[in-house]
């Protein structure tokens, strides 16, 4: 009988899968475990350019974690996101308790800078907005 794999090389096969589907599967498997260190693998790739329309479901799983950290990737999100990775981000943000002020400030020029350069969707925009007046 086999032994499961461990949770480093869980992590391991999540940032090596080609196959959007199990990868989101398995990140919500993780998530779901309470996996430690898979918040730092979910920003790591969050951030992948190669994955940047297959990151909806990265984004709500990072959600499980303290984002805290997260502050600017997030708004950085809600400001160029695709409609789902905006929303999940947002609704990370929106639960925030606290966090750092340098990131606070950060997060919002982000969101203030997306606004004056004139985000084309309506739905953007009023995520900008609702996040400039959490943040304030």
């Amino acid at each position: 009988m086999a032994n499961a794999p461990s949770a480093l090389e869980q992590l391991e096969a999540l940032e090596a899968l080609e196959d959007h589907v199990a990868r989101n599967d398995l990140a919500l498997e993780l998530g779901d475990a309470r996996t430690p260190g898979l918040a730092e693998v979910l920003v790591s790739l969050i951030q992948r350019p190669d994955l940047r329309d297959h990151r909806g479901t990265l984004v709500h799983v990072l959600g499980f974690y303290d984002c805290t950290d997260h502050l600017p990737l997030l708004a950085s999100l809600v400001a160029s996101g695709g409609w789902e990775v905006a929303h999940e981000a947002f609704e990370i943000l929106d639960t925030l308790d606290s966090a750092d002020d340098q990131d606070i400030e950060v997060a919002l020029a982000l969101a203030r800078n997306a606004l004056a350069a004139g985000a084309p969707e309506d739905w953007r925009r009023e995520l900008l907005g609702d996040l400039v007046n959490i943040l304030e």
